[in-house]
């Protein structure tokens, strides 16, 4: 059997073509203009992540193509992890939608090798514990199993709410970047793409009629194989290192009837002599039949690895041969495979492109920048979180709002977290296979229960990173630690229990306009226009009515950085929080790039919407801090039980102010004082850096 022509990370696809009845919205077969403001390459996750936020925002020229006809319909990756749950509960109704149809798992059970009565091998449940630690405060404490057909469809659809479709079959062929154009304008399309009509034919030849396009951004989400990536490493001095290791794995999506008692639980499988074996639940088929994906080491048989290069073996490897190694891994259970919706074989490697983009016009994201294993659930997590970290500033940027030095942080944050994967999975596949991580020598001198018990903590050591939810960027523009705070004539605030560059630690409060318990990293919605988030904690209204008097004529100053950062919102899109679509006359927000959630350390029965009334550009969204945990008892009444719960929690129990990026990070955190929001003057300033050259280009959407 002839070997195809395609990248060694590539996976081999086989099974059946479809488990559901799909919905997928209308493509485009055809390409209407000449110019774009982003051309993306790649509908997957990645690509179609981007597009989707990008059409939330509004007003921009977006083209995304794919070589496929139609998107995946069987297969491919699954998992949803915890912070991108968080993620795309911002992008309502996206996130419910994509919660509704999965198939949660809460725990997670580890099973060794043993031997039963008689001497036979078997398998025991070593270990069972929840999903995720508790310090990490996770809404959803679990992973959803959903296949990524079902995902690509949900956000093509809400990309069709948008005004936005995938335009197909177009294939990458080339770029050129004007050497000419400066960076510092949005005026121009310095970036020349050329696509062919068709998928590429094996070998890389072209696949039809040459399209030419021009945009301000080219973007690669076009995955394992990128030409996107391919192109940049023969014309423009990219690298993608890495190596693979000497182990062959089957995946496969099935319907199982067994007595293995975790079958519904993510399990982790080790026989004594057979390899290894993983387990993931899946929703339901076609046929309303629940699913599970197995991940399943194929080259090991009776103690004994197979010689046979796993490049080669990968192509002899049939989905017999998959299933056989799980019922001799699951044996003493019974494993009978009902159906295969779905398999695939391929060799375990970590690659990492050198950096995530060419002269800050060219991007790539998602595999196309980091290839590793599948178990650990971290592909399409990385590549949706790569997009969305990219969407924002490119939206910023577009806007016009900010420099295209902006654009910059995108690889500084992004390429190091690339790089965490790459060494976190290393270490976590090798263990799985029965290897010797190459960054852990010292695991080859560890007894059988000494490793066993090292697979275990590694897992739970990388739980902040594997969940996303402890994923941490470092200092930039964007980003202003605490002990930095010089940086903006500050001294470091004590006892601040927020960090700058990590997600918004959740918390509750009270929605004063509806008296409805709500989570403030909720509140607003990752849509149109794609605004900062300055949460002010503003204490005891009592103490601190004066210095909010103060800020709120600061804020509707014309020297504010509200006032001086402004753009046109685009055409037919309005801004719509829920607790600022009331009707209500006088609590308007000044600027919507701009949106300022007050959160009073009070129950909502002992103050008025009418006390912020004056507060203009403060009062828009107003909270009680009556709902979190951990707050001080101050009366009889039951909402007077736990009052400054968040304050205390972001250890800012007098008030300060908290600055979140549009992707929900926190930026910087200054004093609710005079030289706190002239701090915020110099951040947005060194974050925003708007040039006289790119002017507001946002105007003319």
């Amino acid at each position: 059997m002839a070997t195809p022509n395609i990248s060694t990370i590539d996976e081999r696809e086989e099974g059946n073509r479809a488990a559901y009845e799909h919905n997928y919205p209308p493509h485009n077969e055809t390409i209407s203009k000449k110019e774009y403001d982003v051309v993306v390459i790649g509908a997957g996750p990645a690509g179609l992540m981007l597009c989707t936020a990008l059409a939330r925002f509004g007003g921009h020229s977006v083209l995304v193509v794919d070589s496929r006809h139609e998107p995946t319909t069987a297969g491919r990756a699954d998992g949803i992890q915890p912070r991108t749950i968080e993620v795309l509960k911002n992008m309502e109704p996206l996130g419910s939608e994509l919660f509704r149809q999965s198939a949660a798992s809460y725990e997670r059970t580890f099973w060794v090798p043993s031997t039963d009565k008689n001497g036979k091998e078997t398998i025991v449940r070593d270990r069972r514990v929840q999903s995720f630690p508790e310090y990490l405060e996770i809404e959803d404490g679990c992973t959803l199993g959903l296949q990524q057909g079902m995902i690509e469809e949900a956000f093509l659809r809400d990309m069709e709410r948008n005004g936005l479709r995938a335009t197909r079959s177009f294939s990458f062929k080339s770029y050129t970047i004007d050497s000419n154009s400066n960076d510092s304008s949005n005026e121009d399309h310095p970036v020349t793409v050329e696509l062919t009509k068709g998928p590429t034919t094996e070998g890389g030849k072209d696949g039809g009629e040459v399209t030419t396009v021009k945009c301000k951004y080219l973007v690669g989400c076009d995955g394992g194989g990128s030409a996107v990536r391919q192109f940049g490493i023969e014309n423009h001095g990219l690298s993608f290192d890495g190596e693979l290791l000497s182990t062959l794995w089957g995946a496969g999506d099935f319907v199982v009837k067994t007595d293995f008692p975790d079958i519904r639980k993510i399990a982790a499988i080790h026989s004594a002599n057979q390899g290894s074996a993983y387990v993931f639940p899946r929703e339901n088929n076609i046929d309303n039949q629940p699913m599970i994906r197995l991940y399943t080491q194929v080259n090991m048989l009776n103690g004994q690895k197979s010689t046979m290069d796993p490049q080669e073996m990968r192509w002899k490897v049939t989905a017999e041969d998959i299933m056989d190694a799980d019922k001799r891994i699951f044996a003493p259970y019974n494993l009978e495979f009902v159906k295969t919706e779905w398999w695939s074989a391929y060799p375990i490697g970590q690659r990492l492109v050198n950096k995530y983009d060419v002269q800050g016009r060219v991007f790539m994201a998602g595999d196309a920048c980091h290839t590793h294993s599948p178990k650990a659930g971290q592909g399409m997590n990385t590549a949706l979180i790569d997009a969305h970290n990219l969407s924002f500033k490119m939206n910023l940027v577009l806007r016009g709002l900010a420099g295209p030095d902006l654009l910059k942080t995108y690889n500084e944050e992004r390429w190091k977290i690339g790089k965490q994967l790459i060494d976190f999975d290393e270490e976590y596949a090798a263990l799985f296979s029965g290897e010797v991580p190459r960054n852990s020598p010292e695991v080859a001198k560890m007894s059988k229960a000494e490793v066993k018990q090292h697979f275990i903590e590694v897992q739970r050591r990388n739980a902040a990173f594997t969940t996303g939810a402890g994923v941490n960027y470092g200092s930039s523009a964007l980003v202003v630690m605490n002990d930095e705070l010089s940086r903006l004539g500050l001294e470091p605030l004590s006892g601040l229990k927020l960090t700058a560059g990590q997600r918004l630690r959740p918390a509750t409060v009270t929605r004063a306009m509806t008296s409805q318990p709500v989570r403030l990293i909720h509140e607003v919605q990752f849509d149109a226009p794609g605004s900062f988030r300055i949460y002010v904690l503003a204490g005891k209204l009592k103490d601190n009515f004066a210095k909010l008097q103060e800020f709120s004529q600061y804020l509707t100053s014309s020297k504010s950085f509200v006032n001086r950062y402004q753009a046109s919102m685009p055409k037919n899109r309005k801004v719509l929080h829920a607790a600022t679509n009331t009707g209500l006359v006088g609590y308007e927000e000044i600027n919507p790039y701009f949106t300022f959630l007050t959160i009073v350390k009070d129950s909502r029965f002992n103050f008025e919407i009418e006390h912020l009334k004056p507060l203009k550009g403060l009062n828009a969204l107003v909270y009680a801090d009556d709902e979190e945990s951990g707050g001080v008892k101050v009366g009889d009444h039951f909402s007077e039980a736990r009052v400054g719960g968040a304050h205390i929690k972001y250890g800012l129990p007098e008030g300060g102010i908290v600055v979140c990026r549009p992707d929900g990070y926190v930026g910087v955190v200054v004093p609710l004082e005079a030289k706190g929001w002239e701090a915020l003057d110099k951040y947005f300033d060194a974050a925003l850096h708007r040039t006289q050259s790119n002017g507001l280009s946002a105007s003319k959407l």
